[in-house]
């Protein structure tokens, strides 16, 4: 393969050049390129608006950028020399391999959680990973551990006749909660939540329907009584301040809760990231020559993996155009 050049875009995303392609990866912002990938549907990786390129990415992908009112027009779930791969992040979550020799993972998980399983494998000569969690300070419990800390404090609530409000992202969190806490009853969702939901069980996932929906905090006012309610994050303080009046107990779920203590809920370090112990051997694993870091941590994880003995090296938009040569 010939020399391959890689820069960071404004706004977010990169745009690699190889093999006379341009290809953009997760770009946020429109920019001239044969070809656009998508990741996934967080919103920090889908464009703001459909490119006019042709797009890669999963049907997954383009049904929940759907919900989030981005249309991908001329969507291809893979092309010739470019391979989608499994990243377990979220649904329809995936790397793109790109003619066998560079790996870009968007953003990736370490471990099996509920319904979703881990990352696949993948080998490769140039490695382009996340670090949103690329610190040392950042590892998660065991899964099975997050499990029963959830449980218990449900049964804790249930006991005391409060409901329990879990806070997580919209897109991902909620879903995988909504698998773990199945049994539960009854079922309270935000309708922000259930959107998604909806397009989990169109692709199978076993989700339980929830027996009632709300469209704001304020709409949790009534509440009386032992409950389970999928709630967003973005509305975290409306949430607590609600909670307070309802007599809730809260629960925050985020890798964030690791480190950060919100006064009023309960902290589980329960992510759909890669923790920093996942990251250094999910790089490790994939045999790679060259690590180039992206996203959070990008120059403490370098850091690490070249004290692994790993050439790494952080990629930011002011780091500007990088030459390389993939093996």
């Amino acid at each position: 393969m010939s020399g391959v050049r890689a820069r960071a875009l404004p706004g977010g995303g990169l745009l690699v050049e190889v093999n006379g392609r341009r290809i953009a990866l997760d770009p946020r912002e429109e920019v001239r390129a044969d070809i656009t990938f998508v990741s996934h549907a967080h919103a920090d990786h889908l464009p703001r608006a459909s490119p006019e390129s042709e797009v890669i990415a999963t049907q997954e992908t383009a049904r929940l950028a759907d919900v989030r009112g981005i249309r991908l027009r001329r969507v291809r779930d893979g092309k010739g020399g470019l391979e989608l791969v499994s990243t377990g992040h979220i649904l329809g979550s995936a790397g793109l391999l790109i003619d066998g020799v560079i790996y870009y993972t968007g953003d990736i998980s370490g471990r099996p959680r509920g319904f979703m399983p881990g990352p696949e494998p993948v080998r490769c000569g140039t490695l382009i990973t996340e670090s949103t969690y690329g610190r040392p300070e950042y590892r998660f419990p065991p899964h099975p551990e997050l499990v029963g800390e959830l449980q218990r404090f449900l049964a804790e609530q249930y006991n005391e006749g409060r409901p329990a409000l879990l806070v997580g992202y919209p897109l991902g969190k909620s879903q995988l909660l909504q698998h773990l806490i199945r049994g539960w009853r009854p079922l309270v969702s935000f309708e922000s939540v259930e959107a998604y939901s909806r397009v989990y069980r169109e692709f199978g996932v076993e989700l339980p329907e929830p027996d009632a929906l709300v469209r704001r905090p304020e709409d949790l006012l009534g509440l009386r009584g032992p409950a389970v309610v999928l709630a967003p994050s973005s509305q975290l303080g409306a949430l607590l301040r609600v909670a307070e009046r309802v007599g809730a107990g809260v629960a925050w779920f985020s890798g964030w809760a690791v480190r950060r203590r919100l006064p009023g809920a309960r902290g589980f370090a329960l992510s759909d990231h890669a923790d920093y112990g996942e990251l250094l051997g999910f790089a490790a694993s994939t045999g790679a020559e060259e690590v180039l870091t992206v996203h959070g941590f990008p120059e403490d994880l370098a850091r690490s993996l070249v004290r692994m003995g790993i050439n790494a090296r952080p990629l930011s938009e002011s780091a500007g155009l990088y030459d390389f040569a993939p093996g």
